[in-house]
């Protein structure tokens, strides 16, 4: 989909709220994260033979305390259903990249770990990770990558305020 979109396109695109700036910014903030998102998968996939969410994984766990995320956590964080982030955790445990842990005191409780070989991966991915990243958003001044953020932290608050209080 382009991220142009025809103003004369009848009166249904103005009813429909398609020329509405809300739209437009959803278009093309969707448009941008598909192209980013492509390549650094692409990249991480060729040098490394891991997938961007692997590596989203790895990194969150890496800064989460002790190195461990309960499973749930780690399903918002990355925004998919607990039992898409099950899987993806069978996965990474198969490749030696996460171990499962249940701690004694709670038997229902599952996180997931980084384990050695998950922090070395994570140390060959982000020089490269980083790297990608900044080539990506090269045509992006300092100041408006920083308004970027901010815009998108706030809607990031609000979906994370409506989980927690829906869950």
């Amino acid at each position: 989909m382009s991220t142009e979109m025809d103003t004369a396109s009848g009166p249904s695109a103005s009813v429909d709220g398609l020329d509405g700036p809300e739209f437009r910014s959803w278009i093309s903030l969707v448009h941008a994260y598909g192209h980013v998102s492509k390549s650094l998968d692409r990249s991480l996939t060729q040098e490394l033979d891991i997938s961007l969410v692997w590596f989203e994984v790895l990194a969150r766990l890496s800064t989460a305390e002790d190195g461990r995320m309960r499973l749930l956590q780690l399903s918002r964080h990355l925004v998919v259903s607990k039992a898409s982030v099950t899987k993806l955790v069978d996965r990474m445990e198969r490749a030696g990249l996460v171990r499962r842990e249940t701690p004694p005191e709670d038997r229902r409780a599952v996180y997931a770990a980084l384990t050695p070989s998950g922090e070395a991966m994570l140390a060959k991915a982000l020089p490269l990770q980083v790297r990608n990243i900044r080539a990506a958003l090269s045509g992006v001044g300092r100041s408006e990558l920083d308004s970027l953020r901010e815009t998108l932290d706030g809607v990031i608050r609000t979906y994370d305020d409506t989980w927690r209080t829906h869950g």
